[in-house]
């Protein structure tokens, strides 16, 4: 029977990693960080505490597959990530914090939610019939929400991958990055940046559609843990 493991999601990781936080491990030590736990490549203890939240915010993502994406789930998503992420792993944010979000337009502050706030966000985004739709949906409004102290597109990005693991659709959601174009990466960012400030949400999902919904089918590996 075949079996997910987080070596799976090492675009989803390494993708993240890169275009959200500054990942300097290259793709290939990263996943062989994820498949054996080796540290041969990894740049900077700032690195390490990064691919081992991610590590965790995946295998997390795999054992709870099937898990109903509730309010929840995503304050567990969050929670799993506790090296280097908020203060307060898993616990929605506050009005009185006024965290937001700066870029190239201006700062992006939204409100703070609360928890039937957060659901009531979950169930819009997920409402479509289709399951692709509905994990772009769930990663820009989760991201656009801001709903923790930090973390937050991570525990979009592996919400929206928990939605397509869970429904057999042979999809994961990657972020657009190419190592040889950092134009791609730049522009993805610009696009998020307007969805944040303009509602302007349909150019980022296209790009996200073209270049971030890869085909995915995982393999037996009887031989691995």
């Amino acid at each position: 029977m075949a079996t997910l493991t987080v070596a799976d999601l090492a675009a989803v990781v390494y993708s993240c990693g890169k275009v959200f936080d500054g990942l300097s491990t290259a793709r290939l030590d990263t996943e062989n960080f994820l498949r054996s736990g080796s540290l041969d490549g990894v740049a900077s203890r700032a690195d390490l505490a990064l691919l081992q939240d991610l590590r965790d915010a995946a295998q997390f993502v795999i054992d709870h597959a099937g898990h109903t994406v509730d309010a929840a789930f995503v304050r567990a998503v969050n929670a799993s990530m506790t090296r280097s992420g908020a203060l307060h792993p898993g616990q929605l944010r506050t009005q009185e914090q006024l965290i937001g979000v700066a870029t190239p337009y201006g700062r992006h502050t939204p409100d703070a939610l609360t928890e039937e706030e957060l659901q009531a966000l979950l169930d819009t985004a997920a409402r479509g019939g289709d399951v692709g739709e509905n994990a772009l949906n769930l990663f820009v409004d989760l991201a656009k929400a801001q709903p923790f102290e930090d973390g937050n597109k991570r525990t979009a990005v592996f919400v929206a991958n928990s939605l397509l693991i869970s429904s057999g659709a042979g999809l994961l959601l990657t972020i657009p990055v190419d190592d040889n174009d950092p134009s791609v990466a730049r522009t993805f960012n610009d696009l998020l940046a307007r969805a944040y400030l303009y509602g302007e949400t349909e150019a980022v999902k296209a790009l996200l559609r073209s270049r971030g919904l890869t085909p995915f089918e995982p393999h037996n590996r009887s031989d691995r843990r």
